[in-house]
């Protein structure tokens, strides 16, 4: 399969190498220097950007004009998801906001763990995410997307909050985000009481369990068209 890569860092970098080592070709690569360009698509199956946030949108609405399938890597950009959704009615966008198979385990480790925690409500929930000094979206989809999971499930919880200054209402949950080094990624979910502390944790070693997971649902967007995630993927 031919894929097209968009990719401006390190995950573009991973993903190049599992792409060569999966006996897959890449027809092009585009970055910073070499802007996503449609007309360059000709023999392309799939798109796969790992960019920035500020171009993401826009390489999805080229990539759905010209019919082509992409893979979204990149967060930030999900306050336009209605939108996007309208394109891609002749071919396909997986998005996730973490494409790691062991973290879309966690996801569900942290729904049942959540369950538990509403029907105890000594328990308060908090979270922590701690990436590199050069990720851009804070706090990362990620934690969002775990951060909805918590407020979902746990009825007493209301809202996020990020900033904690002036102190943090019983009805927000916080998500604590550290921007330094060079960690892959972590999140951590906890669950405070004044007896003890319950804590989830999941540590990227590497990049590479997101490049396999983003290669893998290039490969099953193939023949497919809308919008899909992790969730309609067996794991």
């Amino acid at each position: 399969m031919n894929i097209a890569l968009i990719g401006y860092g390190k995950m573009g970098i991973q993903v190049e190498e599992i792409v060569h080592s999966s006996g897959d070709l890449i027809s092009v690569i585009f970055d910073s220097r070499h802007p996503f360009d449609p007309h360059e698509l000709e023999d392309t199956a799939v798109c796969i950007d790992f960019s920035v946030p500020g171009v993401a949108l826009e390489n999805m609405r080229l990539a759905a004009e010209s019919g082509v399938n992409i893979v979204q890597g990149t967060t930030g950009w999900y306050d336009n998801l209605d939108e996007v959704k309208k394109w891609f009615s002749n071919s396909a966008l997986f998005y996730a906001q973490n494409f790691s198979v062991g973290m879309n385990i966690f996801y569900r480790i942290v729904k049942k763990a959540a369950e538990l925690a509403d029907g105890a409500p000594d328990y308060d929930p908090y979270m922590v995410e701690h990436h590199n000094h050069d990720k851009v979206d804070c706090p990362s989809g990620t934690a969002l997307r775990i951060g909805g999971i918590l407020l979902d499930t746990i009825g007493r919880k209301i809202q996020i909050q990020t900033d904690p200054t002036g102190g943090v209402d019983l009805g927000n949950l916080h998500i604590a985000s550290i921007r330094a080094g060079n960690v892959p990624a972590s999140h951590t979910v906890g669950f405070e009481s004044d007896a003890d502390t319950i804590e989830l944790r999941h540590v990227s070693k590497t990049r590479k369990g997101f490049a396999l997971g983003a290669l893998k649902a290039a490969h099953w967007l193939q023949g497919r068209k809308g919008v899909f995630t992790m969730d309609d993927m067996n794991l």
